[in-house]
């Protein structure tokens, strides 16, 4: 008898031990954070999984390969030149990078790009549907970064590409996005410095392609910072979109000064006053740190 209720004891034990043990439920939490020797399943102060370039990373991006020039050029700035695996065949800067030409958003070499294996491919300018189908499937991101198209999107541009390293930014984590911020903010007061002792009173900004950049984009962004765009056109408009004869037509130096005389409105600019200054498209086709040279033409 004695031994048929010890059992019995026994099993009442266990069964009051199992109970206890589940009380919070069978299922682990999917990711805990260790503080102070405590843990909890408390994951806000995790800094992934996090959404970089509208695209949600499970983990910090630890092999990029780069399709454009200016992302190239601010992962690099933000200090994280070694992980490119590859590089655009325009990236030309910084001239130490050994990363593999992999082609250009336009046309890339998508077989090539598989076969590094990134975790991520950045670009300024979106891939199409099939290529982008093509890369998700190897299990490669494709982060397409916002072209800037004011000041404050070009600042907001190294945060943007600097999130798929660090993650979200985490209040007292020296490798949150606190240094990307501020390597952001420098970028634009070296603008703004760099343009403080020019002015070229009403301008307007001749493409390449003899279109006049108007609001709500990069060139006329930066370069009123030094004068007045006269071009009353919202984007890239016909060169008749003035609100005046401007002082000063400044213009792609891929362009010649035939290529402007043919153009019948920069013709008549011209002939009325308007002096012509060149500098280079590339200040504005790649936003980095390297953009406040544009300036420097202009004196």
């Amino acid at each position: 008898m004695n031994k048929i209720l010890k059992s019995v004891l026994y099993l009442v034990a266990i069964m009051i031990l199992l109970s206890g043990c589940s009380k919070n439920g069978s299922s682990a939490p999917s990711e805990i954070t260790v503080s102070g020797g405590e843990v909890s399943s408390d994951t806000s102060a995790l800094p992934f999984p996090a959404n970089a370039c509208g695209v949600r990373l499970e983990k910090a991006v630890g092999k990029a390969v780069s399709l454009s020039p200016a992302a190239t050029e601010i992962i690099c700035e933000l200090g994280y030149k070694d992980v490119l695996v590859g590089i655009s065949d325009y990236c030309d800067y910084p001239t130490d990078i050994t990363a593999r030409k992999v082609g250009s958003a336009e046309n890339p070499d998508i077989d090539g790009i598989i076969e590094l294996a990134p975790d991520a491919v950045f670009t300024l300018s979106p891939l199409s549907e099939r290529e982008t189908y093509s890369l998700e499937q190897a299990g490669i991101a494709v982060l397409t970064a916002n072209s800037p198209k004011n000041l404050e999107e070009y600042s907001a541009l190294y945060k943007e590409i600097a999130t798929a390293f660090v993650g979200r930014e985490t209040t007292g984590d020296e490798k949150g996005t606190e240094k990307a911020v501020s390597i952001g903010a420098d970028a634009r007061s070296k603008l703004e410095k760099s343009a403080k002792d020019i002015s070229v009173g009403g301008f307007i900004y001749v493409t390449g392609k003899l279109t006049l950049a108007g609001k709500n984009t990069f060139e006329s962004a930066v370069l009123s910072l030094a004068g007045e765009n006269l071009c009353t056109g919202e984007g890239y408009v016909s060169a008749d979109q003035t609100s005046a004869v401007p002082d000063v037509i400044i213009a792609d130096n891929a362009l010649s000064e035939e290529d402007l005389l043919n153009d019948e409105t920069l013709a008549n600019y011209i002939y009325n006053g308007a002096e012509v200054k060149y500098v280079q498209s590339s200040a504005f086709e790649r936003p980095t740190g390297r953009t406040a040279g544009v300036f420097s033409e202009l004196i």
